[in-house]
């Protein structure tokens, strides 16, 4: 018997060892496997990203539903609907006054009011005056649908608010104010949108004549020190008899009770200087929740304290190493949400920041986590037990307040 060769099986080929072929090919998965991993990367940092604008929408909802803001000491509610377009080649602003709902009823007797709508541009640069509305009679549901228009340049919108009042006609003393809604026209952009309609809440009345700016400076020391200097002021309102304005600054956090005092300032020039320094007790924690609120108070002696504007300053974004410091806009702010009471509910206040926190992990509601972004979408959410409520407009993924 001899030895038998080797030899193929019928149809069977053997594996060719191709050592360059093998090499591209581990090549060629190093680099998909590279691909999947550079993907992998940059969708955790697109759902990061997305998550920290989820993230601010929710805190700014929050912030909303402090449980106690101010109520109106006057009876003023409801909303009204505008409507809003340039004419470019006119150089003509269209104002739709559609309708309002909700008013408050003056009337005793007939439970309405007959309610007529007040529009005017501040700073009146063309001397337009006021444009009103025809008056709709015993009623706290007014349909109006009347378009007025008001002559100025493109580049005046920047600088100009509009300023809309509802009051309830009275034939025999003066009309009642129903509440008013200043509206800033530099939010428009007439040309990505050429027609902007949408409904305003009704407040007091805003003062547009209050002018100045405040110096302040704030630094944090951990673990819960915030210091607040007040330096000074410049440019700020006089009397209405020309007089110049004592001024002080009312500095508060709230929610933490404490209200400070500068010293009353006459300074000739509308420019007085104070340069006190104040502490709150503040955890950093909660740094992200909180925010300072300056009133500037002309004292007036025995006579009714009057306004010269405040500022609101956040504290979620404040540099731990360098703190702030800076001149900030004075304006009537009277009006804004977040100007609270001084006597917080502090178990509620805490409710509410353990809410988020929950909310936050478990990413919900989910609508605001998703990756859907596009269009203008109305967020509110509201809590019965602090009788409060907040709302946000969402435009193309960016919180609109």
């Amino acid at each position: 018997m001899g030895a038998a060769s080797s030899q193929p099986l019928p149809g069977h080929n053997p594996l060719q060892q191709n050592p360059e072929k093998i090499e591209a090919l581990a090549k060629a998965l190093d680099v998909k496997a590279e691909r999947q991993k550079q993907l992998a990367i940059q969708e955790s940092w697109d759902r990061l990203e997305q998550d920290k604008r989820s993230l601010q929408v929710l805190k700014s909802l929050f912030k909303k539903l402090d449980p106690t803001v101010v109520r109106s000491p006057t009876d003023i509610n409801g909303e009204i609907e505008l409507a809003f377009k340039y004419d470019f080649k006119r150089q003509l602003l269209l104002v739709k006054v559609i309708k309002c709902r909700d008013l408050h009823a003056k009337d005793i007797r007939t439970k309405a009011s007959d309610p007529y709508v007040r529009l005017q541009l501040y700073p009146d640069l063309h001397s337009h005056g006021a444009k009103v509305t025809k008056i709709i009679v015993e009623t706290r549901e007014p349909v109006y649908n009347e378009i007025f228009a008001f002559k100025m340049r493109e580049k005046e919108l920047t600088d100009t608010n509009l300023v809309v009042q509802v009051f309830d006609y009275d034939a025999v003393t003066k009309d009642d104010f129903l509440g008013e809604v200043v509206i800033d026209l530099s939010q428009f952009d007439f040309v990505k949108e050429p027609v902007l309609t949408a409904w305003y809440t009704l407040h007091m009345e805003t003062d547009l004549s209050i002018t100045g700016n405040l110096e302040v400076s704030l630094k944090f020391l951990p673990p819960q020190s915030l210091f607040l200097t007040v330096h000074g002021a410049n440019g700020l309102s006089r009397r209405r008899d020309g007089h110049v304005a004592q001024a002080f600054v009312k500095v508060s956090v709230p929610g933490l009770g404490a209200v400070f005092k500068t010293q009353v300032i006459c300074d000739e020039t509308g420019n007085p200087e104070w340069q006190e320094t104040f502490e709150f007790e503040l955890p950093q924690e909660e740094l992200e929740f909180r925010y300072t609120v300056l009133h500037v108070v002309d004292d007036q002696g025995h006579q009714e304290n009057n306004t010269l504007g405040q500022i609101i300053i956040d504290l979620d974004t404040l540099d731990m190493d360098n703190g702030f410091h800076g001149h900030l806009k004075l304006a009537d702010l009277r009006n804004s949400e977040r100007l609270r009471n001084k006597h917080l509910q502090h178990s509620v206040a805490q409710e509410f920041r353990e809410a988020f926190r929950a909310h936050a992990s478990s990413r919900h509601p989910s609508f605001l986590f998703d990756e859907c972004t596009n269009g203008k979408r109305n967020v509110t959410v509201t809590c019965r037990k602090a009788g409060a409520q907040g709302k946000v407009t969402i435009l193309d993924g960016v919180p609109v307040f």
